[in-house]
């Protein structure tokens, strides 16, 4: 038996390097503006607060005990706070919707080996704006009952339990099931149904009805697929974190350079009571992450086009009728025949 999946690790190599060679740059870097959008990440610091007269006192590591006194009141300092976290929602929810149109950009790119992203993005809004209210829905789902079962968890440890502790322990491997559900639903509609949106110009329910059967038509293709894009994705992890290495190290050293030299000004009493130093290093920061993401997404942008080529060869070898790529297929698999 074929395995579709194994066979279109080749054919989707080749396609990538037939995108990318000769090197195009102003090719590349439109792809790496679409690629920027498509694969997202986010991370946050800690901190430990405590209250005191006339301000609030933060206890900053290697500082245990002898108090950091910041000149603000404590709601001040919450009300900051929440105005942080309701703009950086917003701006979440901005980039995830401008990541579900660029799905769309990116697989269009692909099946026609040129990118007008002006041209994609206003064919596909619609689309795009299904696939983000989808994602919402299946991301509550999983998120939901796993802020849940933290908080039950939390009342456990507290002395005051809301459920008994053997429900407890058998929700947990439910609400670790239902996360990797939502997360191989999201991966499967990326990768095979919106091609299937782009190629029948349906919505994403439409579009997973019309997988559907091809999926449990292909179920053994399918499962061989999910093993090989398991392999695949450790893969560009390694590569991802090497060049996000060598990438971040370049780019933190004129930035260390800098904070070397101003180093006398970057004292924590100074930062706290200085709203101008503060946001001076909260730009450099910040400055400094999109570089480093802008110049990550120049590199990755090709190993999420193998990844999506290989996930489009399988689709159409599976279901002739869903094929995105006819044209690239037979090019790429005659030129392997001579």
């Amino acid at each position: 038996m074929t395995w579709h999946a194994v066979e279109a690790v080749d054919d989707a190599l080749d396609a990538t390097k037939a995108l990318f060679l000769p090197v195009d740059a102003r090719q590349w870097l439109a792809l790496a503006f679409v690629a920027f959008f498509i694969a997202g990440a986010g991370s946050g610091p800690s901190a430990t607060a405590s209250g005191s007269s006339g301000g609030t006192t933060v206890t900053a590591p290697g500082q245990l005990g002898a108090g950091l006194q910041v000149p603000y009141s404590s709601e001040t300092i919450l009300t900051a706070a929440l105005a942080i976290l309701a703009i950086s929602l917003v701006f979440a929810a901005l980039y995830a919707f401008v990541g579900s149109v660029m799905e769309f950009v990116f697989v269009e790119s692909l099946r026609r080996r040129r990118v007008r992203i002006r041209e994609y993005v206003g064919r596909h809004l619609g689309r795009g704006l299904r696939l983000f209210g989808f994602r919402i829905v299946l991301g509550m789902l999983a998120v939901v009952p796993f802020v849940g079962l933290v908080l039950a968890v939390l009342s456990a440890v507290g002395g005051e339990p809301r459920v008994s502790l053997g429900l407890l322990a058998l929700s947990i491997p439910f609400v670790v099931a239902l996360g990797a559900a939502a997360a191989a639903i999201d991966v499967f509609t990326t990768h095979f149904v919106v091609p299937v949106m782009i190629h029948r110009n349906d919505g994403v329910l439409a579009g997973w009805r019309r997988f559907w059967s091809t999926l449990t038509g292909e179920w053994k293709q399918y499962g061989v697929y999910a093993a090989v894009r398991i392999v695949l994705g450790i893969g560009a992890g390694i590569v991802a974190s090497v060049v996000g290495s060598a990438v971040g190290a370049i780019l933190l050293a004129p930035v260390a350079l800098v904070a070397w030299f101003v180093r006398p000004a970057l004292d924590l009493a100074v930062l706290a009571s200085n709203p101008v130093a503060l946001a001076v290093v909260v730009a450099v920061v910040s400055a400094f992450l999109l570089a480093m993401g802008a110049v990550m997404a120049i590199v990755v942008a090709p190993v999420q086009s193998f990844v999506r080529y290989h996930a489009l060869f399988v689709l159409g070898d599976t279901d002739p009728a869903l094929d995105l790529i006819p044209e690239l297929r037979r090019e790429i698999r005659d030129s392997d025949r001579l």
